[in-house]
């Protein structure tokens, strides 16, 4: 029974991420882990809590990613490798279910209103960084629909922000504990108020002006090919691609990821240069093949030169096959060939003193990995993706509101453009100003502003290391207490 409460629990806390956003739910969810977490602790009984955790990873996953499934159903010589997605499932759960056994038995000594949401944050931090990362799994992601409540991510940044939401989450477990209140008042002023008053006063001298200092006419072009369309030929995408270049007036005009149709062998384009007027900047996803080599490109491209830049963090046995001789199997998954990690900086540079950072598809999710020395400055983030892979039911949509995350998280506009949808102009605040339906061929246009926003990526960093220095204390108290 207990453990078919786990399971349970599992899938409806998937109900709490898009598209469904049912947040009510995380006040049962989250004191009911509270709640049969303190009575395994209380008995002692470790293996129970990896075998009940490994249930719930295992209902939460297979409903949060069920749409994982989908890319082998684009190709009738895939269909049959579907079930493939239930491993990735079982080696979430399996982490997920691990970290949390072990955080349990360290943090025996602290309240269980403060040790879930702990052992959620770690799990969600170690899945990201662990193998190749797969940081879409993040509980920031509940409040993305709420523009007032994503301000949270502008101060607090991705993984903290998921920290507090669990445990607002759990905050009425005191209701139902007979735990010494004075005790978990204290761990409360430690986790929660030290931190917010921390930021509080490091934000209070902190100018921003938002001056818009500039603006530039864009165009977004959803162009919704089809990737298992054989009737469209590579020339009826290009003449599409020139006619809509020919048709617009906009200063910056952008399309998806990979709809050029042609292999790019060189970088000449002279095909769409002449389709350009006097000024006019275009983006657009693309091939690229140098030195016996593929790269998954943004092609930034004026009439007098072309720049790019090659997707850096790629998607295992999506855009390569890991470990390929011992595992020649999935190539009819994969392909025959892999792409490689760019070596370009993520930043591009256009007229006007105006730079804007390349990101191509879910490479948005790496919140960790976009930002730098360098590029912190952008005006804005263009990201180029193409979501057919993902369905179209709740892949497109967790894809969308990721990337509403990063806009509110980096104080930087977003444009997304996704080849079928969901295209958009995302502002500094996460709130979508313009958007396209899924699965349409759309296209519009948008005067965007660019302001001078100030950035607390620094902050973020701080406020992990608060926290690792509290878990650390913790943990180095109760080793010592057991030794």
């Amino acid at each position: 029974m207990i453990t078919l409460i786990y399971l349970i629990l599992g899938l409806l806390t998937s109900l709490l991420f898009p598209p469904y956003f049912f947040l009510p739910l995380g006040f049962i969810i989250f004191p009911s882990l509270c709640l049969l977490l303190d009575t395994n602790r209380k008995n002692n009984i470790n293996l129970n809590i990896f075998k009940n955790y490994s249930l719930f990873g295992f209902g939460f996953f297979i409903s949060y990613l069920f749409w994982v499934k989908n890319p082998f159903f684009v190709f009738e010589e895939t269909k049959n490798f579907f079930l493939v997605f239930l491993l990735l499932i079982i080696l979430l759960s399996l982490i997920q279910s691990l970290v949390f056994t072990i955080i349990s038995k360290l943090g025996k000594n602290i309240p269980v209103i403060f040790l879930i949401p702990f052992m959620f944050t770690i799990s969600e931090y170690i899945i990201s960084i662990i193998f190749y990362g797969f940081p879409w799994f993040t509980f920031s992601l509940v409040i993305s629909s709420n523009e007032y409540l994503l301000f949270s991510l502008k101060s607090f940044g991705t993984l903290i922000t998921s920290y507090l939401i669990i445990q607002i989450f759990c905050l009425p477990f005191i209701f139902i504990t007979t735990v010494n209140l004075k005790k978990e008042i204290r761990y409360l002023s430690l986790f929660i108020i030290l931190p917010i008053i921390f930021l509080l006063v490091l934000n209070i001298n902190s100018k921003n002006n938002n001056l818009k200092t500039k603006t530039i006419d864009l165009e977004i072009f959803q162009l919704n090919f089809k990737n298992n369309d054989k009737s469209l030929t590579p020339e009826k995408k290009l003449n599409t691609i020139i006619n809509n270049i020919q048709k617009s007036s906009a200063d910056l005009l952008i399309f998806g990821e990979n709809n050029f149709p042609y292999l790019l062998d060189n970088l000449d384009l002279k095909i769409l240069k002449e389709s350009l007027k006097e000024n006019q900047v275009l983006v657009i996803g693309a091939t690229r093949f140098q030195n016996n080599q593929y790269y998954n490109s943004l092609i930034n491209i004026t009439e007098s030169k072309v720049t790019y830049f090659d997707k850096i963090i790629l998607v295992p046995f999506g855009e390569f096959l890991p470990l390929r001789a011992s595992l020649t199997f999935f190539e009819n998954i994969v392909g025959p060939n892999n792409y490689s990690n760019g070596k370009e900086e993520r930043i591009i540079n256009l007229p006007n003193n105006i730079s804007f950072i390349p990101v191509i598809c879910y490479e948005i999710v790496f919140y960790w990995k976009l930002l730098n020395n360098l590029n912190y400055k952008s005006n804005f983030i263009i990201n180029i993706t193409n979501d057919f892979w993902f369905g179209e039911y709740i892949g497109p949509y967790q894809h969308l509101y990721l990337t509403k995350m990063r806009a509110a998280e980096f104080n930087k506009p977003i444009i997304r453009v996704s080849n079928n949808g969901i295209s958009a102009v995302i502002d500094n605040k996460g709130s979508i100003i313009k958007k396209t339906e899924l699965n349409n061929i759309e296209k519009f246009k948008h005067k965007l502003f660019l302001q001078e926003n100030i950035n607390f990526v620094n902050q973020h960093l701080i406020l992990k290391i608060y926290f690792f220095i509290l878990f650390l204390f913790f943990t180095l108290n109760y080793l010592r207490k057991n030794a």
